[in-house]
């Protein structure tokens, strides 16, 4: 009777980890997440006209991990910009250091500089196509709208607020959202161009941007 206790205590945690595993793929399953594989990957530009800042170009990497239910594609990307906030805003700000200076002779300046500002973003995306159901074109053209998930870091720099609580104000991490449109169209066997409208938005800021590139399809065949 001993060994048979001494059998089962062993066997239980066993087959609470089996349990546990195959309650876990289930899990996977359901939301389609075992099916994720890395598609294509590639490489955009384009540009990008943040809230307060000079418009600037825009780099960006993504990489496209496939369906997990059908029309709906997973992708992952990357993103930099680098700009300075426009002399309007600057002036604003300057104005408002003026307006607290005590200046008995009137002649007083406040010579904030530029500050320029720069922002790295990491996101996930969720991309619905309507097109399906058609095969022939789904493979050759697929448009999409979709949203994102994001990460954004901040960093601001100049001379005027080097070292102050506005410098440290302004360098932050912070998540947002975005909502995006674009299409992809399969030129040639393993590349497809595309182009992306997106608009992001995040505490502290917000920005649209338009994105063109190329992406290398690691399986066209399959219609990947």
């Amino acid at each position: 009777m001993a060994a048979v206790a001494l059998l089962a205590a062993r066997a239980a945690p066993a087959e609470a980890q089996i349990s546990d595993t195959t309650r876990a793929g289930s899990l996977l399953e359901r939301l389609g997440l075992d099916r994720l594989r890395l598609c294509t990957i590639g490489v955009a530009g384009g540009g990008v006209k943040p809230a307060q800042v000079e418009p600037t170009s825009l780099v960006s990497v993504n990489a496209d991990y496939g369906e997990v239910v059908p029309g709906w594609r997973v992708v992952f990307s990357a993103s930099y910009w680098n700009s300075r906030y426009t002399d309007a805003t600057v002036r604003r700000f300057a104005d408002s250091l003026e307006s607290v200076v005590v200046d008995p002779t009137g002649d007083a300046t406040v010579d904030i500089g530029r500050v320029r500002v720069s922002m790295v973003a990491v996101s996930g995306e969720a991309r619905w196509s309507p097109w399906r159901g058609r095969r022939l074109v789904y493979r050759r053209l697929r448009p999409y709208v979709g949203g994102a998930l994001g990460l954004y870091a901040v960093d601001a720099e100049g001379r005027g607020i080097s070292g102050t609580f506005v410098e440290n104000a302004l360098d932050y991490i912070t998540t947002g959202v975005a909502g995006l449109a674009g299409g992809d169209i399969l030129l040639i066997p393993n590349f497809t161009v595309g182009m992306q409208a997106r608009y992001d938005l995040l505490s502290g800021t917000r920005f649209g941007s338009l994105r063109v590139g190329g992406n290398y399809v690691f399986n066209a065949r399959a219609g990947a």
